[in-house]
């Protein structure tokens, strides 16, 4: 089974007038709603804005780009990410990354909009690790019991699953689901049940999206064939 997310959650925050009064702060005039649903369906639009708890939770492929600053040429996502530091300066901001398809995992935590801690990788190996290591690492990894593999990596058992080795991948990707747990009290798989909030377009996304995935009328098809 694939899976894959690109999650922020801001704690503490709360979704004062909804989730389309906080598009609206995000600087975005032209907006749609699309529908209204859990996380579970985020993926519809632009992105997808929610709350549970004391959090807001928001599904947005700027993720990636921002965990590994790879985009940051591209002005809708710096816009949106310098939007959402302004609107919540004094919270704690976490982004979460998974993508089965290449082992991908990544998380980042930001504390009044300062880079505190960030670790991603794919393939099996950790690609960036800064800042110290967070309180829930250090408790999940204690309970791990270390082993050396035949080519020299280090791996880790877990005394509950003494027959599943975890390499970096695994580690990391464990890490993403204890790190939403201490923010959230849920884990990735729970949040897609228990946050709710909406899906949107804004900007020209919608259009573009429609030009590129639109199907043709058939008599287009038909008339480029004569």
């Amino acid at each position: 089974m694939r899976w894959k997310t690109q999650t922020i959650i801001v704690r503490p925050g709360a979704l004062d007038g909804g989730p389309d009064k906080l598009v609206a702060d995000l600087g975005y005039a032209k907006r749609r709603r699309i529908d209204v649903t859990s996380l579970l369906y985020a993926g519809g639009g632009s992105f997808w804005i929610g709350s549970v708890g004391d959090c807001v939770v928001i599904e947005t492929p700027y993720a990636w780009s921002l965990l590994a600053r790879s985009q940051l040429d591209d002005e809708n996502c710096v816009d949106f990410w310098n939007a959402l530091l302004r609107r919540f300066s004094a919270a704690d901001i976490a982004l979460f990354a998974l993508d089965s398809v290449v082992e991908g995992w990544g998380f980042a935590l930001f504390r009044r909009a300062t880079l505190v801690r960030c670790q991603y990788g794919y393939d099996g190996a950790v690609l960036h690790d800064e800042g110290s290591p967070l309180p829930v690492e250090r408790a999940y990894v204690a309970r791990l019991q270390r082993a050396d593999t035949d080519d020299g990596e280090i791996a880790y058992r877990d005394p509950d699953d003494p027959e599943d080795l975890m390499g970096a991948s695994e580690l990391g990707q464990s890490l993403v689901y204890e790190i939403c747990q201490s923010f959230t009290g849920y884990s990735l798989h729970d949040l897609d049940d228990q946050a709710h909030g909406a899906n949107f377009w804004v900007n020209d996304d919608e259009a573009i999206y429609r030009s590129k995935f639109s199907p043709r009328p058939w008599w287009k098809f038909w008339g480029a064939s004569i």
